[in-house]
């Protein structure tokens, strides 16, 4: 099939509608910052607050200089590793335009949210030359989720109220590495479908090989699950042609080689370093259940097997044979037997749209259904899909309508102006490599706003989590006198006090006082 060219018409309408969905992915922010309950403070996440607020803590360690990761979740000292090299440089870049974390990381979400549109589009337009397809497999792209909203009321728990890399949308809301991942997965994805051969020195060639480098620094299992399609794709090129594809073949094998050395790189570190190790042992991803897989992806997932059943029967062109391969691959994939198969889920929703409005409107075509009633047909499912995603966007909105005093959910979106204060004072007066010790929810802001450590504060990358947790509840319930690895400063507020009152309090020296929180030094005592 030869690729039609993209008209100026159809860029200027492309990039209308995503610059209008990637702002109005920020209008929850700036609703959730303008309705803050009376006394608290957003700070600026609203997805997952746990990951978002490690992604600020990694963005601070680059805003300190740094370009070797550590765990400041976690209080043993280790050595640093050359990952989340991303976030370390979105603190560099901060550190330049004098920006803090947060509005880095929100600048960065909305550029890479853009990114992610434009090339999608560029991508779909290489599949399917007909206009009408076109516009479809975006609209759903920009705007589909599935059924969460239907399967949570009977009990269930779809993807798309969850997986924010299983979606575009929910993507490009929820942070700036998912949505970058994808675009760079298209970008190297896409010179698969030209059916005229490409040389080792063109600038696509070239393109190429960049994007598997950084894809593999951003979020290397999506690389891992860009080389699995690559591999089925030629697989599929050479049952069919008979021949040995090797533009093709030459094309993946620049993926992985330029990729090859951060991969080993990331499995030697996360083997070698203890500390790594043993965040990774216990951060286990696991696929979801079908059937939150198959509500998760709702109308648009039934779609998808209509179209790709519909290109099996007739044999697909190259491009509509990757996009097959794409979506058929990641679900293999997503359910081999190991503890982080989710993390391979990453851009399915890319091909399932595609697959969805080759099927529908193919079907549409060849039906004798009226021209208004297609039209009618069509913007009905991008408004079903846009109606899934504008209620996954509006969830968080009604935690903040919560109060944090009683809400554990709304808690984690919210800071004391004592806290932010106190958390300001760690900031400017100790040193990166202090610990500190805080209320399980105090301690997950702790490293994300002011660049230390900290003994407990995240579920996955404080090591032993659950020992330390429980330690961090007996401290402060006075059920034990002190906890071990031993901490440096200790916050004692109202979040504190509502656990109880620690043995020893008044023999620690106070180094900062604000209404009814204290900042305790231990350490002094100990010197």
């Amino acid at each position: 099939m030869k690729e039609t060219p993209i008209t100026p018409q159809e860029w200027r309408w492309t990039v209308g509608w995503s610059v209008a969905v990637v702002l109005l992915s920020c209008l929850p922010y700036l609703i959730a910052t303008a309705t803050a309950p009376e006394g608290w403070q957003f700070v600026g996440i609203l997805v997952n607050p746990y990951d978002g607020n490690s992604y600020l803590a990694k963005i601070q360690q680059g805003l300190a200089g740094d370009w070797l990761f550590h765990l400041t979740y976690t209080p043993e000292p280790h050595e640093g590793a050359f990952i989340f090299t991303f976030y370390l440089a979105l603190g560099h870049l901060a550190a330049l335009l004098n920006l803090p974390p947060v509005w880095m990381f929100h600048l960065a979400r909305v550029v890479a949210g853009l990114g992610l549109l434009l090339a999608a589009f560029r991508f779909i337009a290489s599949v399917t030359p007909q206009f009408q397809e076109r516009r479809l497999a975006f609209g759903l792209t920009l705007s589909a989720a599935g059924l969460g909203w239907l399967g949570a009321a009977f009990g269930a728990f779809p993807i798309d109220l969850w997986v924010p890399e299983a979606f575009v949308p929910y993507s490009l809301y929820a942070n700036p590495h998912f949505p970058l991942a994808m675009m760079l997965m298209l970008i190297i994805l896409q010179p698969f479908n030209r059916p005229k051969p490409f040389n080792l020195y063109s600038d696509q060639f070239i393109t190429v090989a960049l994007a598997a480098l950084a894809l593999s620094l951003i979020l290397p299992f999506a690389l891992l699950t860009t080389i699995a399609v690559l591999l089925v794709f030629v697989g599929w090129l050479y049952f069919n042609r008979r021949c040995l594809p090797w533009p093709h073949i030459w094309l993946t094998l620049s993926v992985g080689l330029f990729s090859a050395p951060v991969i080993l790189y990331d499995y030697w570190v996360y083997t070698t370093n203890p500390i790594l190790a043993g965040w990774s042992a216990q951060n286990i991803t696991s696929a979801p259940s079908l059937l939150n897989l198959l509500l998760g992806y709702g109308l648009v997932g039934l779609l998808a097997v209509g179209g790709g059943g519909w290109l099996i029967r007739r044999r697909a062109e190259a491009g509509e044979g990757l996009v097959l391969a794409w979506a058929v691959t990641t679900l293999i994939l997503l359910y081999l037997p190991f503890d982080l198969q989710r993390r391979l889920i990453t851009g399915l929703h890319l091909p399932l749209c595609l697959l969805a409005a080759i099927g529908l409107q193919r079907w549409l075509a060849k039906s004798p259904i009226k021209l208004r009633y297609r039209h009618l047909i069509t913007t009905t499912v991008v408004a079903l899909g846009a109606l899934g995603t504008l209620f996954v966007w509006s969830l968080p909105l009604l935690a903040t309508r919560q109060s944090p005093e009683t809400f554990e959910a709304t808690a984690l979106l919210f800071l004391r102006p004592e806290e932010e204060a106190a958390l300001d004072w760690l900031r400017k007066n100790v040193t990166p490599d202090s610990v500190i010790l805080a209320s399980p929810r105090l301690g997950m802001f702790v490293p994300g706003q002011t660049g230390t450590r900290v003994f407990y504060g995240h579920p996955f990358e404080t090591i032993a989590a659950k020992d330390k947790k429980a330690q961090v509840e007996a401290f402060y319930r006075g059920e034990v006198a002190t906890v071990t690895p031993p901490v440096d400063f200790i916050l004692y507020g109202p979040e504190e006090r509502k656990l109880g009152q620690p043995k020893n309090l008044a023999a620690w020296p106070v180094v900062f006082s604000t209404n009814n929180l204290l900042i305790l030094a231990p350490s002094a005592n100990r010197d």
